[in-house]
């Protein structure tokens, strides 16, 4: 469950802020001046106290539009009509807002005022921005944007910019965020708006947070309170306390996490925003559920949920009900936990909300464990799983849209040089037939460019040709690597939910005739098997990072033995379904420089395939010994074996070699393959000695380390 962080809206309001003393001088002013001039004053203060108190700029504001109706002052009416709709969604007010901002918009429009018009635009984007309404909020501030853009009016872009980058993070678009965040800090720093560069500086470390950068991420915020003005509590000072305390709860230190969160409420209550109060207290509910303080977190969580409904803050909304679902499967109040999950993925659906849905179908997949209707379990978690999968391949396709472009470019160029070197041999022509007297000399000097040309263009038809071949090569390599990574889910995953599937049957089909001691071995078996794919698909995505060159394998030294007996721990349910044993023997406690994770994959490969291979009753050993500069890993079975044109089949790609196990089981052909790969990227070998009705013994090295 991801936290709750708070960004930041960029209004250009002012350039500079004077606090206090600029607020006396106006108020000083408004003594001395007639009533026609008190409208722009109060929209002054109004301005002054924006990011200070939700409820005087309210006041302010009213004064100023009432103002500007008597006296008929449109472009005032206009800005002003724009802050009560800004005040009224931070006062939980959202008709009001939709009526003051339409207004602004009617305004605007009658009486031709170009740039009224372009910032109420953006108010509507903000409103929509606010209420979890992402996909119309960015087509509307892209419209505004344009505008800006058109009359030069950088402000308004910094504006655009910001809360488009914040529709972003919402959708999940991480990378799309930061660089609108990027684009809006560097032009308030070229604008020298200083103090909207603290709040741009709190939203780009909310991007970090977002993408799990926490370290980056609190080195933001923790710039932005040194910034801040502790004697006047700000919005931005408020927030950077409140994502603090979410970068230590995604770190799993609650207690951390809770001084932050306890911090920032009594902050943004002094502000008077209810929408980031309702933030607050979903956070706080969070982390009391995590420190097991229920009653605690049930009352934030309420409070959070009865905000958010008033504030129409869908995307706040969402999170509070996953979390009170929660709270609900804990209390075994399982129709309300229902309820709740059920409304949090109806609003995930209509507004395009997605960044929490990963974390709503595991929370489903836990309601129906928890209530024992394990296949609607098991479809919950493979939607999560296949969320995930397809965040992959949006990943992937944009870095075969990049090579796409890139590759246009290239091609771009080479026609503009063929087009000069076209215009350079028609002058030549030209020139030709205006200098008759050296004829000769021209025409020898043509045919040799003419030559040249045409070496030229065959040598960038060559180097073209090149081109496209690489990146047609690189391409069959992301798509033969993209196959591999489902084929291993298949591959390895089978065996634990067959062991799920298999020990649930038993139990529904014997629950009656079994004893409660039986019963709990039962349970306990079907945790153990659906924590550990769990597990192996968590290795598996990381797998897939480093196909990507996103992670490269980081060698450290690790005790082969103590990885081997984790591996094994997961399939002992599996071999139990066959009435296998797995023994283990080493005659050293050999340590190796490998990559933990690849090679946790291999050995769980070879360990399933014995299992499958074997028959049943019989006795499946690993061992382990060091040979020179190598340790050297071996795993037996007593199964089928195979003939020697099988082991010359194994680990080849092109043969797709696949056989049947000993109870009929299904394999991809692919596992070795993937074993092979793995190993060679550790420096080692693999390799299998095998007779056929004896069984196989499939070896592996890994470079030694001293202890």
């Amino acid at each position: 469950m991801k936290y709750l962080p708070t960004i930041i809206i960029i209004l250009i309001l002012s350039q500079f802020s004077y606090g206090q003393s600029k607020i006396d001088s106006l108020k000083q002013d408004l003594n001395r001046s007639e009533e026609k001039d008190k409208a722009y004053i109060y929209y002054l203060l109004a301005k002054e106290v924006f990011y200070k108190d939700t409820y005087q700029l309210l006041a302010y504001s009213k004064k100023a539009d009432s103002l500007a109706e008597i006296y008929q002052i449109d472009s005032i009416k206009v800005n002003a009509l724009n802050l009560l709709s800004y005040a009224s969604i931070q006062t939980s007010k959202l008709d009001d807002a939709i009526a003051y901002n339409k207004n602004a918009l009617d305004i605007s429009e009658s009486k031709h005022l170009k740039k009224e018009k372009i910032s109420s635009l953006f108010f509507k984007g903000y409103i929509l921005y606010a209420t979890g309404q992402s996909d119309s909020s960015i087509s509307v501030l892209n419209g505004a944007y344009k505008a800006a853009l058109t009359s030069k009016d950088l402000k308004i872009q910094l504006q655009c910019l910001n809360t488009i980058a914040a529709n972003h993070l919402h959708q999940g678009q991480y990378k799309d965020a930061l660089e609108k965040f990027t684009s809006a800090y560097q032009l308030a720093d070229s604008l020298k708006l200083y103090d909207k560069l603290i709040n741009l500086s709190l939203n780009i470390g909310t991007t970090f947070l977002y993408n799990e950068e926490l370290d980056k991420a609190i080195e933001y915020f923790e710039k932005v309170i040194v910034q801040s003005d502790t004697s006047s509590i700000s919005l931005a000072y408020a927030s950077a306390l409140n994502n603090i305390g979410s970068c230590y709860s995604r770190m799993a230190k609650h207690e951390k996490a809770l001084g932050y969160f306890e911090k920032a409420l009594p902050a943004y209550l002094k502000i008077n925003n209810k929408l980031l109060v309702a933030q607050v207290y979903t956070n706080l509910g969070q982390s009391h559920f995590f420190l097991d303080n229920r009653e605690l977190a049930s009352k934030y969580l309420q409070n959070a949920i009865r905000l958010n409904r008033t504030n129409k803050s869908q995307n706040q909304l969402i999170v509070n009900l996953i979390l009170i679902a929660k709270l609900d499967i804990s209390h075994k109040n399982f129709i309300q936990a229902k309820y709740h999950l059920d409304e949090a993925l109806e609003l995930s659906n209509e507004f395009n909300i997605n960044y929490n849905k990963t974390d709503l179908y595991q929370t489903y997949s836990y309601y129906y464990t928890t209530t024992k209707q394990f296949k609607n379990a098991l479809e919950y978690k493979q939607k999560e799983l296949n969320l995930k999968d397809s965040l992959f391949d949006i990943s992937r396709q944009q870095q075969i849209s990049e090579l796409q472009t890139k590759f246009e470019t290239k091609q771009k160029l080479i026609e503009n040089e063929s087009l000069r070197k076209d215009i350079s041999l028609n002058e030549l022509q030209i020139e030709k037939q205006t200098q008759k007297n050296n004829y000769l000399i021209l025409l020898s000097f043509v045919v040799i460019i003419l030559i040249l040309i045409l070496l030229n263009r065959a040598r960038i038809k060559r180097k073209s040709h090149q081109i496209i071949q690489k990146q047609k090569s690189e391409l069959e390599v992301l798509n033969g690597t993209k196959d591999k990574f489902f084929s291993i889910i298949a591959h390895d995953l089978r065996s634990p939910f067959n062991a799920l599937i298999g020990l649930s049957s038993i139990l529904h089909s014997s629950y009656d005739n079994l004893s409660d001691e039986d019963r709990k071995d039962f349970i306990n078996d079907l945790n153990t098997a659906s924590e550990n794919a769990y597990s192996l698909l968590d290795n598996l995505l990381t797998w897939s990072k480093i196909q990507q060159g996103s992670i490269v394998i980081q060698k450290k030294k690790e005790n082969i033995s103590s990885l081997i007996r984790e591996c094994i721990l997961p399939l002992q349910a599996t071999a139990k379904l066959k009435n296998i044993s797995i023994e283990y023997s080493e005659t050293v406690e050999p340590m190796v420089s490998i990559d933990k994770y690849s090679i946790k994959t291999v050995i769980l490969n070879l360990i399933n395939n014995a299992i499958k291979f074997s028959h049943a009753g019989s006795v499946i050993k690993l061992h382990t010994e060091k040979k020179g500069s190598k340790i050297l890993i071996s795993i037996s079975d007593n199964g089928v074996g195979m003939t020697a044109e099988q082991i010359n089949q194994l680990f080849k790609i092109d043969q797709g070699f696949t056989t049947l196990g000993t109870h009929k089981e299904k394999g991809t052909g692919l596992g070795l393959i993937l074993c092979q790969e793995f190993v060679q990227q550790n420096e080692g070998e693999i390799w299998v000695e095998s007779t056929e009705n004896i069984g196989s013994t499939f070896k592996f090295s890994l470079n030694a380390v001293h202890a």
